[in-house]
């Protein structure tokens, strides 16, 4: 059912040829763009049906391609590509924490609030959870699928933004929520050479057809070990025995595993006073943590409590102290956040006691071509020696594109030049009111423009995981609709 509305939605706006769509002109109607159709896309229009008053609303969700609802997180259709968290933290809905969890048990009784289920049910969930707060919605609120990609973006006017679509359509909104999700990671910087020169870099790990395409008796190198990183080894290591996979960052650290969540603290504050360094707030950190392990606790349990304050800390240190934490704690700090699924985690120790699965800490110096393989240069981590290694293919896992003064994409570099959008100092996003409007070149809220996704992490930190960005989904949709 959901699948046939959301194609017959689409179907229906793109066959409209006139060179605009007028979204504005049927009176009193309020409507909402939404740029993007990923989870914090789909997250925004579903809060927006379901906070609808009296008063008309059209929301236009507008996807590149492919099936809404999935984005780089949800579309793998593997059941091998695990969510990272557990069942019961992966609600759409802030107001309602068992909603994904009861979704899933209806499919499969035998998941629990510890569970971690495949991605691609989670992609099936949203498009569930878009089709029930469709069907839900008064008959004054309705939601249109646009297929295509914003190029342009302007003040209209009349009032409001007008979108330009790569195609030529334009799109008349009273406001526009931008929710493109992740751009691709840029290749990392050389001494000497460039990776983009190589003929065995691949840029995107998810690009359709890359792994199988490998030669599975040539060594694979990945950059970077986070979890991309490992989604990338075991499938290449589980698609044939004799694949060999390195890998290199910077510190050479790996995400660490979850484990079974123990009794939860009596309250969710573990630093009480302010920490104005980064070395005050480690220090009490510390100092809790061995309070709390000597009570029972794990060190997930402590850094699950520090998750409500991280905005607080991070908003309350000024830039330098910033700078200090992204220097000396970001490694360390992602792979104890960011974890494993425990069955992922073993898989993954089997593969490195085999010898399949490789790990180094260093610097990229250089790359070149020889007749088979490509040889880079790295200088290891704590010495002065050159270390080449030689693989078939080189796959950049870093991540995504952190700062938007690196993404290539049109509407982003065209928002940038015009002062309607303002990269942050550290290269870590962009720059957003408490509701997250965007911040003009002025400092001023863009009026009617709003961003949710992975750069609100310049202002509060934690902005890529479901339980931040589906509380930034119902604080946007209610400045929407106010």
């Amino acid at each position: 059912m959901a699948m046939h509305f959301l194609a017959l939605a689409a179907r229906n706006v793109e066959g409209v040829h006139d060179a605009t769509i007028y979204a504005m002109r049927v009176a009193g109607m309020r409507t909402i763009l939404i740029v993007g159709a990923g989870f914090s896309g789909v997250a925004c229009a579903i809060q927006l049906l379901r906070g609808v008053g009296r008063h008309p609303l059209r929301v236009l969700l507008l996807n590149r391609g492919g099936k809404l609802a999935r984005g780089m997180a949800y579309g793998t259709q593997s059941p091998q590509h695990l969510l990272n968290v557990v069942a019961a933290n992966m609600s759409v809905l802030p107001d309602d924490p068992d909603h994904f969890l009861r979704y899933a048990g209806a499919r499969n009784s035998r998941v629990t609030e510890a569970s971690f289920v495949a991605r691609s049910v989670y992609g099936d969930y949203l498009e569930w959870a878009l089709e029930q707060a469709r069907m839900q919605a008064p008959r004054h609120a309705t939601l249109d699928c646009v297929s295509g990609s914003v190029e342009n973006l302007q003040v209209s006017r009349g009032g409001g933004l007008a979108a330009t679509l790569e195609d030529g359509r334009r799109i008349e909104a009273g406001q526009v929520v931008l929710a493109f999700g992740h751009f691709p990671a840029p290749p990392p910087a050389l001494m000497h050479g460039a990776l983009t020169d190589s003929v065995r870099y691949a840029s995107d790990p998810w690009h359709p057809g890359l792994l199988s395409a490998i030669d599975v008796y040539q060594p694979v190198l990945l950059l970077g070990t986070g979890l991309t990183a490992v989604d990338i080894a075991l499938q290449l290591v589980r698609r044939h025995p004799a694949q060999r996979v390195h890998g290199l960052s910077r510190h050479g650290l790996l995400p660490q595993p979850h484990a079974a969540p123990s009794a939860q603290f009596a309250s969710s504050t573990l630093l009480h006073e302010e920490r104005p360094t980064v070395r005050d707030a480690m220090r009490a950190f510390l100092q809790q943590l061995e309070r709390l392990e000597a009570a029972g606790h794990d060190w997930r349990d402590a850094l699950a409590a520090l998750r409500a304050q991280t905005a607080c800390i991070w908003q309350g240190w000024p830039t330098h102290e910033r700078r200090r934490f992204l220097r000396h704690l970001r490694p360390y700090w992602e792979v104890h956040r960011h974890q494993l699924p425990p069955a992922v985690h073993q898989e993954l120790a089997c593969a490195m006691a085999r010898g399949a699965l490789h790990v180094s800490a260093g610097r990229i110096q250089s790359i070149r071509d020889e007749a088979e393989l490509a040889v880079l240069a790295m200088q290891p981590r704590g010495s002065t020696n050159r270390v080449e290694l030689h693989a078939g293919c080189i796959i950049n896992c870093t991540g995504t594109c952190a700062s938007p003064r690196r993404a290539s994409a049109p509407l982003v570099r065209q928002l940038l030049a015009d002062g309607m959008m303002q990269a942050d100092a550290l290269g870590l996003g962009i720059e957003v009111d408490a509701n997250c409007a965007l911040l003009a070149a002025g400092g001023q809220p863009t009026p009617g423009l709003y961003y949710i996704g992975p750069w609100l992490k310049a202002g509060f930190w934690e902005a890529t995981a479901v339980p931040e960005l589906r509380q930034f989904a119902a604080t946007i949709a209610r400045s929407c609709l106010s």
